[in-house]
C-alpha cells in the first residue's frame, strides 16, 4: 500500500450520513476469522490500523501476520485503534498489534 487512508479497518459501528439508530450500535452482523497477512506500505493517517467491533457481537478469531506500515507523516508513527476485539499478532510492530 501506498499512503493509503486507514490500510486495515474493520468497522462494524460505519453509519453512513447518519442515518443511524440512537443506540449507535446495532450491529448484527458477525465478524470472524479474519487475516491481514503480509501487509506492507504508508498510511496517510495515523492510525494504521481500525478495528472498531461491536460490544454486541465483537470480533473473533482475527490475526494479523508480518504487518508493516509506517505513516507518511512527520514522524512515521502508526498506531492501532481497537475495541471488542481480540487479536493474534505475529511480525507486527506493537504499536499496530492492538495489544492489551
Amino acid at each position: 500500500m501506498d499512503d493509503s487512508g486507514y490500510p486495515i479497518i474493520i468497522d462494524q459501528k460505519y453509519c453512513p450520513n447518519k442515518l443511524c439508530t440512537a443506540k449507535g450500535d446495532s450491529s448484527r452482523v458477525t465478524v470472524k476469522d479474519v487475516t491481514f497477512k503480509n501487509i506492507t506500505g504508508t498510511s496517510s493517517t495515523p492510525e494504521a490500523v481500525s478495528l472498531l467491533c461491536s460490544d454486541k457481537k465483537p470480533c473473533e478469531g482475527v490475526t494479523m501476520s508480518d504487518v508493516k506500515i509506517e505513516y507518511s507523516g512527520k514522524n512515521n508513527k502508526t498506531m492501532a485503534v481497537c475495541t471488542n476485539v481480540k487479536v493474534t499478532a505475529t511480525g507486527v510492530d506493537k504499536a499496530n498489534a492492538c495489544a492489551a
